[in-house]
């Protein structure tokens, strides 16, 4: 009799692939390579996205806590190595990598973390010039937050005593280095800045490797440097390399000591600036009383001064020949004018109609309008005129 073979469900069959596949102690731990498509990070705060290369492609999903403890964000095309095992999603019947944690490919995980926080904060502003805060320039009470067993505390009170004897520096103790040291960071800028009277604050350590300062590349504590309300100096012992705590900051000393000396006014230099703009003030001052002295030996000297009678006697003088010298203009001008008046009188008595009359001579004038009439042809005309002589004037006919 012919056996009847079986016959699975799909739910069955799924069930059966997963669990021989998550038995399969090869592929419970993986290392893959592959670029990275279809980037996707979920609400949920799980991230989804595929591994290629140019022959096939491979699922993947990391989980929510993976994700927060990976230390860069992923984007499409980037290059990395994922580790995990090979799990099967029943719902769709698809195997995928169940990612644990991922590596960039070529290029650290710190200094990718680091680029791309650089870029992300860069862009919202964090690192602009004009947000940077001046510092105060002659502070009496500095914040030092930075290891209290280090050498970095004795070294920045040694230094900042010598500059400037007197300064309450404040040792807040911070965690520089390890898991912990962003929240002790973040914890003691917080700290600081409630501390009465505080107005600046120092965050110091001495150098290290890239991943020793990765706690001054925190997101958490650019934002802390960047929210104090005093300005933060940012001094990591690190000559040639930046980090994003030294962007952020108001101001960024390479060292721990340089952040003293940056910090903390040398007195014995303000003393000698003091002393030299004294001098110069006293030099200025004795070259304008020379001077003055000089001009008041010549004037002095001055005959007003030996005499002042003198000096009025010869302001008179001068004014008795201005007013002579006017005197004489004055007198000149009228006789001139007198001439000139004479002329024109004579002028005008030659030409006066009345002179003519003295000498004999009448004028015929029609007597309604008194119109001169200056011919015997219009005289012919009228029957009465008026003869103007100089002591008068009598009416005639005219006879035909």
């Amino acid at each position: 009799m012919e056996q009847t073979p079986y016959v699975f469900s799909v739910r069955d069959i799924t069930r059966y692939i997963k669990t021989l596949l998550e038995r399969e102690h090869t592929l419970q731990a993986v290392l893959v390579r592959g670029e990275i498509s279809n980037c996707k990070y979920h609400s949920s705060g799980h991230f989804y996205f595929t591994l290629k290369d140019d022959a096939a492609e491979l699922r993947c999903v990391m989980w929510r806590e993976r994700v927060n403890a990976q230390r860069f964000r992923c984007e499409d095309g980037m290059r990395v190595i994922a580790e995990g095992s090979i799990t099967v999603y029943e719902r769709s019947g698809q195997y995928q990598l169940s990612v644990y944690a991922l590596q960039a490919d070529g290029v650290g995980n710190l200094y990718l973390a680091f680029e791309q926080l650089k870029r992300k904060l860069t862009e919202e502003g964090l690192f602009a010039p004009e947000r940077k805060r001046p510092l105060p320039a002659f502070p009496r009470h500095i914040a030092l937050l930075t290891s209290p067993t280090g050498a970095v505390a004795h070294d920045f009170i040694t230094i900042s005593a010598r500059r400037w004897g007197g300064r309450n520096i404040v040792l807040v103790p911070t965690s520089v280095q390890g898991a912990q040291a962003p929240a002790s960071i973040v914890h003691s800028l917080q700290l600081a800045a409630r501390i009465p009277e505080v107005e600046v604050i120092v965050l110091a350590r001495g150098g290290g490797s890239f991943e020793e300062l990765a706690c001054f590349n925190d997101e958490a504590v650019a934002r802390a440097i960047a929210a104090s309300p005093l300005p933060v100096v940012s001094a990591v012992g690190h000559e040639t390399d930046f980090t994003i705590a030294d962007f952020v900051a108001d101001l960024r000393a390479p060292t721990p000591s340089a952040a003293a000396e940056l910090v903390v006014p040398d007195m014995q230099g303000i003393a000698d600036y003091l002393q030299r703009t004294q001098q110069r003030i006293f030099a200025v001052v004795r070259n304008r009383i020379e001077r003055d002295r000089r001009d008041l030996n010549r004037a002095m000297t001055h005959p007003a001064l030996r005499n002042p009678a003198v000096l009025i006697r010869d302001r008179q003088q001068h004014i008795d020949m201005l007013s002579e010298r006017i005197f004489e203009r004055m007198q000149h001008r009228l006789t001139s004018t007198a001439q000139r008046l004479d002329a024109v009188e004579g002028r005008l008595t030659a030409l006066n109609p009345r002179g003519v009359l003295q000498r004999g001579y009448a004028l015929v004038l029609r007597p309604e309008d008194g119109a001169l009439i200056p011919t015997a042809a219009q005289a012919a005309q009228v029957e009465r005129v008026q003869i103007q002589f100089y002591d008068g004037a009598v009416e005639a006919s005219i006879a035909g």
